[in-house]
């Protein structure tokens, strides 16, 4: 299925393994999860006959998936593992465009973050679903990537200081955050600079409060210059005065931001929570 990947897709290598993964559980005929897309695409009852990962839609682009279902139906799946972004909602409109003209009309279905908002014509399954699916499953195979669409797409539980730089799970932290507090306005992008003998001079979430520019920034930053082992949890924005203001930290010197606030050395792992008390301190 990796060999499957295309030139041309839009996907990230992040997302081109969470659709793998959906794909493997598929393939092998996984009950709850094959139950939970054929409901969503109308195909009740039916055993999967076909998974394809990355097909051409001619006319349209790439697919994510394309599932056949033994009677026929066929469903085109878009995997999202972050919030979509314009040219993801284009393509889904030309995925649309083409598969209604297709014989059988296939079902469009849109695994995506828990609250986005539906496309015309596109059912909705969030990753949330898919590990309540895959929750239980004695496989530990199952378990593994249940426990992978928790923590590293949807940004459940604590996360260790080795881990938040040597995984997707800070992003996957600060995501969620900014979705929980701010809603379904906030926009945002996962953010670091190059990393120097796998330590960073910053790596976090830039995002928006309201949909407009993405002038708030959230994450870890080194606290030396040259770049050591220890981290500091801070938040900072371009032009809006935070709370508890913290000086300018140096390892982001070339930063033209104004104002910092911050939790102090990382020493415990990583929270939801701590990311709450960070984002209380926005000008909201």
């Amino acid at each position: 299925m990796l060999s499957a990947y295309r030139p041309g897709s839009p996907a990230t290598p992040f997302e081109n393994y969470s659709t793998t993964g959906i794909a493997y559980f598929l393939q092998r005929g996984h009950r709850m999860l094959t139950a939970l897309f054929a409901q969503a695409a109308g195909a009740y009852g039916e055993p999967l006959a076909l998974v394809e990962v990355q097909p051409v839609i001619a006319g349209a682009g790439i697919a994510d998936l394309c599932l056949t279902f033994e009677g026929g139906k066929q469903v085109i799946i878009e995997v999202d593992v972050e919030p979509e972004t314009a040219g993801g909602v284009e393509l889904m409109a030309a995925l649309a465009a083409t598969a209604s003209g297709w014989d059988g009309r296939p079902s469009l279905v849109h695994l995506s973050l828990p609250g986005a908002a539906a496309e015309p014509g596109w059912n909705l399954v969030d990753w949330l679903e898919v590990a309540e699916a895959l929750d239980g499953d004695p496989d530990p195979l199952a378990q593994q990537f249940a426990e992978f669409v928790l923590r590293d797409v949807l940004g459940l539980g604590e996360v260790p200081l080795e881990q938040a730089v040597t995984t997707n799970r800070l992003y996957a932290l600060g995501g969620a955050a900014v979705r929980r507090v701010l809603g379904e306005r906030a926009r945002y992008v996962n953010s670091a600079s190059r990393p120097l003998h796998g330590r960073y001079r910053y790596i976090g979430t830039t995002f928006s409060v309201d949909g407009g520019e993405m002038e708030y920034w959230v994450g870890l930053v080194n606290e030396t210059v040259p770049l050591g082992e220890h981290y500091h949890l801070m938040l900072a924005s371009k032009t809006a005065r935070l709370g508890k203001s913290a000086a300018h930290p140096r390892a982001t010197g070339d930063w033209k931001w104004l104002h910092w606030t911050g939790l102090g050395r990382v020493v415990r792992p990583i929270t939801p929570a701590v990311y709450d008390e960070l984002l209380a301190r926005l000008p909201l």
